[in-house]
Formats: C-alpha cells, structure tokens, sequence
C-alpha cells in the first residue's frame, strides 16, 4: 500500500460541497477535505447530458476534449482519508460515480495524474432541460473554492442564458397548437 497521497481532481459541486446542501439537504455527511490548490485538468471539458431528478434536469459529465482545459481544485488525500466517504458524497452531489484518470497542471506548472469523478456516460434519453439549480449552484461553489473570476462569470453567464432560452421555449406552444 502506498504512503503517497491521492491526488483528487474536483470540477464541479465537489469544489464546494456544502453550497449543494441548501438544494440537497439529504446530503451525506461532508469529510473533512485537505484545502485544494488551483490547478486545470487537461484535454477535457464538461457537458450537460446527464439526467438528474434531485436536480430537476440535466447535470454535468466529463468529456475527452483534445487541447481544452478545465480549471478546478486539485486536492491531496492523504493515506488513510475517508476515501469511502467522498465516493458517497460525489455520488449525492450529482451521480458522479465513476473514477476516471485526468492530467492535471499545477498553478506552477507542474503536471499530474489525479482522479475525477464523473457520471458515467448515458444512453441518450432525447432532449431535455439543463438544471438551472445545478448551474447556479457550481458557479457558487467555484467562487467559494476561490477559482479565477473570469471562469465564476462564464458559469454566471451559462446560468443565466441557459434559464433565459429554457424560459423561452417553454413559452412557444408546441408547432401547429394554438395557445
């Protein structure tokens, strides 16, 4: 058994996990994580295609995406951490039950290989809604964490325009109904 930490790669509400307890307070108990450092994972990005009831709609998975990044939290768990603990806590805060490994750049510059969790890839279920909630609720979290501001106002800015066209076309009657 190794002695060396477990580098954890955090993107999405396990950023901040207690900003997800007002809309899920069924939470499972947070552990007590090691403070992260900024850090982006590598040749991957997030799309919004997973369903979720707890969340309404649509929540966040992890995509192979060659020459994009994602900025998130890279945090160490030391030998002996509730590693149990934080599978059930990433599974409660958005499905996010398989592990997947990401090359991670350090804020200086250093490169490693930590693990993700993620949803696993779902079959297509047609179209449906984003969750709003989880949109709102992973730019909070990424302030909280401390990411950069330019990155808390694109997810700022995603919230708000994926909740200004959902409202629009909730709006439109179906093609060849009068309201």
């Amino acid at each position: 058994m190794s002695s060396a930490p477990q580098p954890w790669f955090a993107f999405s509400l396990d950023l901040a996990p207690a900003t997800a307890r007002e809309r899920l307070p069924s939470l499972p108990p947070i552990p007590a994580l090691p403070d992260g450092e900024l850090a982006e994972a590598l040749d991957v990005e997030v799309v919004y295609d997973v369903d979720s009831a707890p969340w309404g709609g649509r929540v966040a998975r992890l995509v192979e995406a060659p020459g994009k990044s994602l900025p998130g939290l890279l945090r160490r768990l030391p030998t002996g951490a509730p590693w149990d603990a934080v599978v059930r806590l990433e599974a409660a805060l958005a499905g996010a039950t398989t592990t997947r490994s990401v090359k991670v750049r350090t804020a200086t510059g250093a490169t490693l290989v930590a693990l993700a969790f993620t949803p696993p890839a779902r079959t297509a279920t047609g179209p449906g809604p984003i969750s709003e909630a989880f949109l709102v609720t992973l730019a909070l979290a990424a302030e909280r964490a401390g990411l950069s501001p330019d990155h808390v106002e694109r997810l700022q800015a995603e919230a708000r325009i994926v909740q200004t066209v959902q409202r629009a076309r909730a709006a439109v009657p179906p093609q060849g109904r009068k309201p």
